[in-house]
């Protein structure tokens, strides 16, 4: 009997193999949890929290979908290798300071802020106080378990 509770407990833990079950994440509810999570590491810090930018959200989103679809994982992935470009071409313009992290392999968004804090290079630009804007795009790699991340960090005059 125990075997058996073990075993239905392992299943509900195993990611469905359904692509369109694996397809369907709230990349809304993830990037507006990232941002309250950054956020809060911000303001722990003592630093105040990052307003959402919707040219930044374009570009992390579509820079998201680029790295979901591609064998590629690099800052300088897909058409636009540059991701001052990538944000200007977003509409983001007149900008004094910008900044990217990415992530991949992360199921949540508690655990990539997690990963992020946890590298000094992605901590160093979650806590900049240079940054007063972001954007964070999350997309699922088509019929794989793996989510992209992307923060794009920006200030203006």
């Amino acid at each position: 009997m125990r075997f058996w509770a073990v075993c239905s407990l392992l299943v509900l833990l195993i990611p469905s193999a359904d692509p369109v079950a694996a397809a369907q994440i709230d990349n809304s509810g993830f990037a507006a949890r990232v941002l309250d999570l950054t956020n809060a590491e911000r303001i722990r810090a003592g630093l105040s929290p990052l307003t959402s930018n919707p040219q930044l959200q374009s570009a992390a989103q579509s820079y998201s979908e680029v790295l979901a679809s591609s064998s590629c994982f690099a800052h300088t992935c897909g058409p636009v290798p540059d991701f001052a470009d990538r944000d200007r071409q977003a509409g983001y313009s007149g900008w004094t300071s910008l900044a990217e992290n990415i992530a991949s392999g992360y199921p949540t968004p508690e655990a990539v802020v997690a990963g992020w804090m946890a590298s000094p290079i992605h901590r160093a630009n979650i806590l900049s106080p240079d940054y007063r804007e972001i954007g964070v795009g999350v997309a699922r790699e088509e019929g794989q378990f793996d989510v992209r991340w992307t923060q794009e960090f920006g200030s203006r005059n």
